[in-house]
């Protein structure tokens, strides 16, 4: 096996860490060489795997990794808060810093977080191959698959195509001024018009789904740069060596509420999952990550809240998760064969839990859900033995994944 030279261009979205510094540290145990552009707030996490680390000079310049960089708290499908403050306005410096980390470090491949398209055009312009790792499912719109970001199921029947078609154009119309700001950025470094959003993702030498297959939606035909690699399941860095006292062997079944690492005005909901906890005969634990770890939060008598716990420590003890149906989350806990209560607040949220509800391993609600509906599902989810079964058959699935690094394999076997 050649040693390469890996440039991984990140940046601090929460989820987006632990599945892209993961395939890093993965790669620098096999011998290659792995250089790090991102921001500040992560230099310590990028340094600990034995990466080199570039930070960002604009833009993603944090250094307090809690600061809401997206700022898409009340935003809708399509969210063009995370576009124009992540994706596509910050794509021209994040070109710049990429082509000038590449000429710096001698790299022979690109290794790009999917929000990071400025790393993409820098790579092309650089002649040097790029690997885009997608932490979700398919979002792209496709044959018989609407968009990201709606939370639908694949159209059945006629009518069914005809709304994915026009949800297709549809996503095709907004991103249109987007893909006129990328273009801009792709002349200043001599390269071709793209005619579609797609294409940014489609061109790319290749395109790493870090989700299962199984779960996901059927993609047919699948774009020929794409491969499910399947998830990574590392904890976040920030949970830490815990000294919290992990839930010990009770009768009443364990809920863990875990709603996103990042802000997403959460508060609301995670006090409307408390009251539904205190109103079952359940243990509550309330994980509340960096976001809202400075919150202080009424619990029940039968609720714990802690500022954060390692999920791979807790999940075994639980018996239904109720979250903000994060990617992480979700395989997480479909890899320990919990079913889930989902309350997306946006993103690729709708999406996931679009998916745990179509596979029967949970109940997806509003991220506004009153607190008895939220108790009506623990209570449905836990006394139908079909959600967990559904579960535990995606499990399986998962652990298939888990037996075989296929990100690896891709990222060592990519012609340079």
């Amino acid at each position: 096996m050649d040693k390469k030279s890996y440039l991984f261009v990140t940046w601090e979205g929460g989820g987006n860490v632990p599945p892209v510094l993961g395939v890093a540290q993965r790669m620098i145990a096999r011998g290659h060489e792995v250089v790090v552009l991102s921001e500040p707030c992560l230099q310590a996490t990028i340094e600990a795997i034995g990466a080199k680390f570039i930070p960002f000079e604009k833009h993603f310049t944090r250094t307090d990794r809690t600061l809401d960089i997206i700022q898409d708290a009340s935003a809708g499908p399509m969210n063009l808060a995370t576009f124009d403050n992540v994706i596509v306005g910050p794509a021209e410096d994040v070109a710049a810093e990429t082509l000038t980390a590449i000429r710096a470090n001698q790299v022979d491949v690109v290794v790009a977080d999917l929000m990071m398209i400025g790393s993409m055009i820098a790579a092309e312009a650089a002649g040097k191959p790029c690997v885009v790792l997608f932490h979700m499912p398919e979002y792209l719109p496709g044959p018989n698959r609407p968009p990201g970001g709606f939370g639908l199921n694949p159209g059945k029947g006629a009518l069914g195509r005809l709304r994915d078609l026009l949800l297709s154009k549809v996503f095709n119309r907004v991103t249109k001024p987007l893909l006129a700001q990328i273009n801009r950025v792709r002349k200043l470094h001599n390269l071709a018009s793209m005619t579609s959003f797609g294409d940014i993702y489609h061109r790319v030498d290749l395109r790493l789904l870090q989700t299962n297959e199984v779960f996901d939606f059927p993609i047919s035909p699948p774009p020929p740069n794409l491969r499910y690699v399947g998830p990574v399941l590392d904890d976040p860095d920030w949970t830490g060596e815990t000294t919290a006292k992990l839930p010990g062997e009770k009768t009443e079944p364990l809920v863990v509420v875990s709603l996103s690492s990042t802000f997403q005005n959460q508060r609301q909901a995670i006090d409307n999952a408390i009251v539904a906890l205190s109103t079952l005969p359940v243990s509550g634990l309330v994980t509340l990550g960096p976001a809202m770890a400075k919150e202080t939060f009424n619990a029940s008598r039968n609720t714990k809240v802690v500022p954060n716990l390692p999920h791979s420590k807790v999940f075994p003890h639980a018996s239904v998760v109720v979250t903000h149906a994060g990617h992480g989350t979700v395989m997480k806990a479909l890899a320990f064969g919990l079913p889930l209560v989902c309350l997306p607040m946006g993103r690729d949220q709708t999406d996931n839990a679009a998916r745990i509800a179509y596979h029967g391993a949970g109940i997806k609600l509003s991220s506004k859900a009153r607190p008895a509906d939220i108790a009506r599902a623990i209570t449905r989810v836990l006394s139908n033995p079909e959600f967990a079964l559904n579960a535990r058959r995606l499990q399986a699935e998962i652990h298939k994944d888990l037996k075989t690094d296929k990100a690896v394999f891709e990222l060592e076997n990519i012609p340079v």
